[in-house]
């Protein structure tokens, strides 16, 4: 298993709080979402593109062949290490966690 990392604001947590699972549609980049690979890399992200910035981190675990399938940047933005992940794989990722801060 790898851990990832998703800065969300509210209607994407709240999509994610209602169907269970990280989706396309509410937030994403495509088909797929985009996920740090740390987690101070995914409060950066929120830093840089949230104007009601801070919100929320989601902690995620995905299957080491969802990663390996996944498209990698090593320093995403100039932020950070992330992975690309889209389409059926994103149902198999599981939110373990949320950090929060006001």
């Amino acid at each position: 298993m790898a851990r990832c990392f998703r800065y969300v604001e509210d209607v994407e947590w709240t999509d994610i709080s209602e169907s269970g699972t990280l989706r396309p549609g509410v937030n994403s980049c495509g088909p797929g979402k985009w996920l740090a690979r740390t987690e101070a890399a995914a409060w950066s992200w929120g830093a840089a593109l949230d104007q009601s910035y801070p919100s929320r981190v989601a902690i995620l675990e995905l299957d080491d062949a969802v990663v390996e399938r996944a498209y990698l940047m090593d320093n995403l933005d100039d932020i950070g290490p992330a992975i690309y992940v889209g389409g059926a794989d994103l149902r198999q990722i599981q939110v373990v966690g949320v950090v929060e801060r006001e």
